[in-house]
């Protein structure tokens, strides 16, 4: 409404040199973009089959933009709650991805424990979902009769990081329990979903002195190649938290060091992250952020 407002006063001039941007803007857009999502996937699809194309694509491709989050925004916790326990499973998870994670994490407080891990597991197995099930969606959420596009293309919901993220939003205790329940069930994507709940670059929600506590215990030949995928910032933050000589030798070693393989890169940063996991579950550490249960 203030945008709305404001507007209302625009002279003529102002409103032709919107026009000569966008003209510009629009002239200068190529091709490719128009429909990039289609264009990306048939590629795929055609140079390894559907199944295969699918399962590399949600790796990677952009979620397009719904209204279903914005409506979503609009609903208090508690009746959206009751329709996510009303609905389906698949749709349930469905619309728990459309969430924010802070408000997937206080919906998810107010379902059955039994619901809540079957869930979690929903979203992060979640793959392209139909142009069908989404005005199914918009049906409920607008309270109107379902309509869908035909041509309009499945939409890539969901996955891994959504669930770890929810979970990152949930106390220590109850996240530690979802897991438990997603290893009985799930070994392998409850193991994806808890390594995407404390990753490399979140050393940066720790102290200079827990970064100092954790970077002793790891050897500089993991070290070295770890930081070879970090920002630099994190870079910066643990420099300062080292020794000037220490510091200086890994920046050495780093520039000495050849080009590593980027699977050798994630395996030492995954080598750094299970020591702050230890020393975190020890207390021995505190991280700020996600999981206030440790601040």
């Amino acid at each position: 409404g203030e945008a709305m407002f404001s507007v209302a006063d625009v002279d003529a001039t102002q409103i032709d040199g919107s026009l000569d941007r966008f003209l510009s803007l629009t002239l200068n857009q190529s091709m490719l973009a128009y429909k990039s999502d289609e264009k990306v996937s048939r590629v795929f699809r055609r140079a390894l089959g559907t199944s295969r194309a699918e399962t590399i694509m949600n790796r990677f491709a952009p979620k397009r933009p719904s209204n279903i989050a914005e409506m979503l925004k609009w609903i208090p916790a508690k009746d959206a709650a009751e329709l996510i326990s009303n609905e389906p499973p698949q749709i349930s998870a469905v619309l728990m991805s459309f969430l924010t994670p802070e408000a997937a994490a206080e919906i998810l407080q107010l379902l059955p424990g039994e619901i809540q891990s079957d869930l979690i597991y929903r979203v992060a197995t979640l793959g392209p979902v139909s142009s069908k099930a989404l005005a199914h969606i918009h049906g409920l959420l607008e309270n109107t009769t379902p309509s869908e596009e035909e041509s309009a293309p499945p939409m890539q919901v969901g996955g891994v990081l959504d669930s770890a993220t929810i979970i990152n939003n949930l106390s220590k205790e109850q996240g530690r329990s979802l897991l438990k329940a997603l290893m009985k069930r799930d070994k392998v994507t409850a193991k994806l979903i808890e390594d995407e709940m404390f990753v490399f670059a979140d050393l940066m929600n720790l102290s200079s002195k827990d970064i100092g506590s954790v970077v002793r215990k790891v050897d500089s030949s993991i070290l070295v190649p770890a930081l070879r995928g970090a920002s630099d910032d994190l870079k910066d933050k643990i420099f300062s938290a080292m020794s000037k000589r220490a510091a200086e030798t890994i920046q050495d070693d780093m520039a000495d060091a050849p080009p590593q393989p980027m699977d050798a890169v994630i395996a030492a940063q995954k080598a750094v992250i299970a020591v702050a996991k230890v020393m975190l579950d020890n207390g021995d550490i505190n991280m700020a952020g996600a999981g206030a249960d440790y601040v």
